[in-house]
């Protein structure tokens, strides 16, 4: 073999594995920065200024964009996950909180906690498609895997609302527990989960027509929740308690709490479908728990009021 097609070898190689290199990006609201943890290694490797009391996030992987939701900011900036710089801001309104995106990459959509409202941009080039009203206090969103549906959590309504994305309408709107906020769909569109922060439960319903399926009680406070394990088990973080809980999604029922920082808020679960990661607001850290064996294997110092509220690990 040739020394050129040893080197071409060589080069398609390291491009592969940068292609594959996958982040996490943890809000720091104290800090005003974003801490992008490297995957491989789970060490901070930059962090990037972002003004406004930084709390959501939601990773483009069609695009390699990362949006940021900005408070105080008024609006959302925009990450370039290759350069790991803030390439853009984006105007919204008032304060907002949750932020997703479409699983196409085509659109964002923005919640607005003091307008009780979801704008939805378009992703290429930033402009406003629509903005609708929903619930008060709209927080965790989630849009469906066939991009027809987003499910927006009205915390101070104890609701959850469907809303038709062909018709910019609301479909359905669920009562809960009391003041969901995080919340998580499975990957077939099928069952829909809502961590509820007052009645330190979780609500488990039909994502179809948001009936009612179950409630299963866990720690003091949940905020957010993440899958794993094939979506085997819901990790959920309890504000309170310092802890995850751990809810077999067969039987719907909590299995264990696990122990981590203090003040435990976002989630997300590595792009291995194993590792869990999670944002501890009081610490300042993120740790990492192995939903195999069900402990904490690391932890990692990110900054200043760690939140992450959102898809925080890009792919």
């Amino acid at each position: 073999m040739s020394s050129k097609v040893i080197t071409l070898i060589l080069l398609l190689a390291n491009s592969s594995n940068l292609l594959a290199q996958s982040y996490a990006f943890i809000t720091n609201q104290l800090d005003n920065n974003v801490a992008v943890i490297d995957l491989k290694t789970n060490r901070v490797i930059k962090s990037i200024a972002v003004k406004g009391k930084p709390v959501g996030v939601a990773v483009n992987h069609q695009l390699d964009q990362v949006y940021i939701s900005t408070p105080e900011g008024n609006g959302f900036v925009v990450l370039d996950v290759k350069s790991l710089q803030q390439i853009n801001h984006v105007k919204v309104g008032g304060a907002s909180v949750g932020i997703t995106v479409s699983p196409d990459g085509q659109r964002i959509f923005v919640a607005d906690w003091y307008e009780n409202s979801v704008s939805i941009f378009n992703s290429t080039n930033l402009e406003l498609i629509k903005k609708l009203t929903v619930g008060k206090s709209p927080s965790g969103l989630f849009v469906s895997p066939d991009n027809r549906w987003l499910y927006v959590a009205n915390r101070m309504d104890d609701t959850i609302s469907q809303i038709d994305l062909a018709k910019f309408s609301i479909r359905n709107t669920t009562k809960v527990g009391a003041h969901p906020f995080g919340i998580s769909l499975d990957k077939k569109g099928e069952r829909l989960y809502s961590a509820n922060v007052e009645s330190n439960d979780v609500s488990v319903l039909s994502a179809k027509n948001l009936k009612r399926m179950a409630r299963i009680k866990v720690g003091g406070r949940p905020y957010a929740l993440a899958l794993a394990l094939d979506e085997k088990l819901l990790f959920v973080t309890n504000q309170d308690d310092s802890s995850v809980s751990v809810i077999d999604t067969a039987t719907l029922k909590e299995i264990k709490q696990i122990e981590v920082g203090e003040k435990p808020e976002g989630i997300s679960t590595h792009t291995d479908d194993r590792h869990v990661y999670v944002a501890n607001w009081f610490d300042g850290t993120v740790s990492v728990i192995d939903a195999q064996t069900l402990s904490v294997v690391d932890t990692i110092s990110t900054g200043d009021g760690s939140r992450a509220f959102g898809d925080f690990i890009s792919k």
